[in-house]
């Protein structure tokens, strides 16, 4: 009972800052176009239809497997939140000049125009490959040169391309990585019938496998659904342990803070790090980039995170450099790392303004 009533509040809330950011767009922005009263009228209907078109595309999208609406419900989303922004960024021009609120807001009009336009055409752009060279203390030198692929937040769903999934598959492999790891988010949904994203995430191959940690969306998704996926494509899902990859690198893995609301698995994360041995290096995969100053403190040597996407558009992009310490890319702390990976995929809108989605090419170099 008491997570129906946490899943309804979270709605409520949810539903509420969507339609705010509608009325303020509107208060703020709009009224200030001064359009002729047939132009506003229009564009109120076209904010009712847009509006509504998320929540409804949500409902048949989950309960009636019906997509037609999605795409463009989640660039309205995009649209509005990047409005949002510029709306609140301009109120405080439109109080202070009063009388240059018309060019103002068709300053503010053009710029979202241009951003919108600009992170659609961004977010549509396959996956980057990124090499990064990392050094790592307790490497040895017959290791010198191995590599990992990281991949994260893919957020596979029936409706979306399946070309570019395709594509990450094969780009993944064409690396010939020694181990694929992925950090969180792989799935949006339960995708087990659809022999299609079953097969593609079959075909990732490295020498010593694939391993994956869960995120926050496998438990929205169905953490049974998740499990089953690993058992048909032959992923390996680290939930709470530790493994051993070419009996040198000790590979934890840590379950996404939402497992806290489900039954727990294995190990907690400071046992599993007490028993890693400090002479050989240890990598943690865990979804969210947070816990890294700890991790290093208990041996940590590297971090692979994801979870953030980098925020993806404004105003998120400017929000996770303010939530997260170590919001996007690679940051170091005495001789270890963390890299939170801006995510391979996408949620939500298509859209990517300052960042890529990319495919994480990690080579890891030995100091002996």
């Amino acid at each position: 009972m008491n997570r129906i009533l946490t899943f309804v509040l979270f709605i409520l809330i949810a539903c509420s800052i969507y339609f705010l950011m509608h009325y303020v767009v509107f208060k703020v922005l709009v009224k200030n176009l001064t359009l002729p009263a047939r132009w506003t009228k229009g564009v109120k209907l076209f904010f009712l239809f847009s509006g509504l078109s998320f929540p409804a595309a949500m409902f048949l999208s989950r309960g009636l497997k019906f997509h037609l609406l999605n795409h463009y419900a989640f660039i309205w989303l995009g649209v509005i939140a990047i409005s949002f922004f510029f709306s609140l960024v301009s109120w405080p021009v439109f109080k202070i000049f009063p009388g240059k609120s018309r060019p103002a807001a068709t300053a503010a009009l053009i710029l979202i125009s241009i951003i919108s336009a600009y992170s659609l055409f961004n977010g549509s752009r396959l996956p980057a490959v990124k090499k990064i060279n990392l050094s790592l203390k307790n490497l040895p030198r017959e290791m010198d040169g191995f590599s990992i692929v990281q991949l994260s937040d893919l957020h596979i769903e029936s409706y979306k391309s399946k070309k570019v999934l395709a594509h990450i598959v094969a780009a993944t492999n064409a690396l010939k990585p020694g181990l694929i790891v992925i950090t969180g988010d792989l799935i949006e949904g339960n995708i087990l019938e659809d022999s299609f994203l079953v097969e593609q995430l079959r075909k990732l191959k490295a020498v010593h496998g694939v391993l994956a940690v869960t995120g926050n969306h496998e438990f929205f998704a169905g953490i049974d659904n998740f499990m089953a996926l690993g058992e048909k494509t032959g992923i390996t899902i680290l939930r709470n342990r530790m493994i051993k990859v070419a009996d040198v690198l000790q590979i934890v893995g840590i379950d996404d803070d939402e497992a806290k609301r489900s039954v727990h698995t294995g190990l907690d994360p400071e046992t599993l790090l007490k028993a890693c041995d400090p002479q050989k290096p240890v990598i943690l995969l865990y979804h969210r980039p947070s816990g890294f100053d700890d991790a290093v403190a208990k041996g940590v040597d590297l971090q692979l995170s994801g979870h953030t996407h980098a925020g993806q558009i404004p105003p998120m992009d400017l929000l996770v450099q303010l939530v997260y310490k170590y919001p996007a890319g690679l940051y170091k702390k005495k001789e270890a790392y963390i890299y939170t990976s801006p995510g391979t995929g996408y949620w939500g809108p298509p859209m990517r303004f300052l960042n890529r989605a990319e495919i994480t090419h990690i080579v890891l170099k030995s100091k002996k």
